[in-house]
C-alpha cells in the first residue's frame, strides 16, 4: 500500500485499534497529531504529504489527510519518515536529534515515547510502498486476490 493512501490510512487505524498492547498504552490519552512528510524533489518526492489522527482513550477513531488544528505537529523530510518506518531511526531519537520539528508540548510528547515506539512497530507490519528514490525501501508483501 502506498504510504498515505486512503487504503494505507484505514489499515493504520484498523491495526492500531486491534493492538491490545498499544491500546493499553494510550488508554488515558486524548491527543491529536499532524505528521508532515515534506517533499524532496531532488529524490523524486514531489508532493508534501500531511496526515493527521486522533487518539481517544485507547483508540484511533479518526485518521485523515490534510491540515487540521492538532495538539502536536511533527514536520520533517519524507526520507526521515521513511527511516523511522523502516527501523533505521528510532522515532524518539528523531525528536531529540531535531530531525523532526515539533509543535506542541515537547515534554508531553516524550512522556508517550513507549507508545510511539509501539505504534511504529504496528506501522512496520503494514506492507508499505514509498515514493521516488525511497521505493528501494518498500517492505512487506501485498496480499494477492
Amino acid at each position: 500500500m502506498k504510504l498515505g493512501s486512503p487504503e494505507y490510512l484505514e489499515e493504520v487505524k484498523r491495526r492500531s485499534n486491534a493492538d491490545a498492547i498499544y491500546c493499553q498504552m494510550v488508554k488515558n490519552d486524548y491527543e491529536s497529531y499532524t505528521l508532515v512528510l515534506q517533499a524532496e524533489p531532488k529524490k523524486d518526492v514531489n508532493d508534501t504529504l500531511t496526515i493527521g489522527f486522533q487518539v481517544d482513550h485507547g483508540q484511533i477513531p479518526e485518521i485523515w489527510t490534510g491540515e487540521r488544528k492538532t495538539d502536536f505537529t511533527l514536520v520533517g523530510p519524507y526520507g526521515v519518515w521513511v527511516d523511522i518506518l523502516r527501523g533505521a531511526l528510532n522515532p524518539n531519537k528523531a525528536f531529540t536529534m531535531r530531525k523532526l520539528k515539533i509543535r506542541g508540548n515537547f515534554l508531553q510528547l516524550l512522556r508517550g515515547a513507549d507508545s510511539t515506539v509501539r505504534w511504529v512497530e504496528i506501522l512496520q507490519a503494514i506492507p508499505t510502498e514509498f515514493e521516488g528514490e525511497y521505493a528501494q525501501y518498500n517492505f512487506g508483501k501485498q496480499a494477492i486476490g
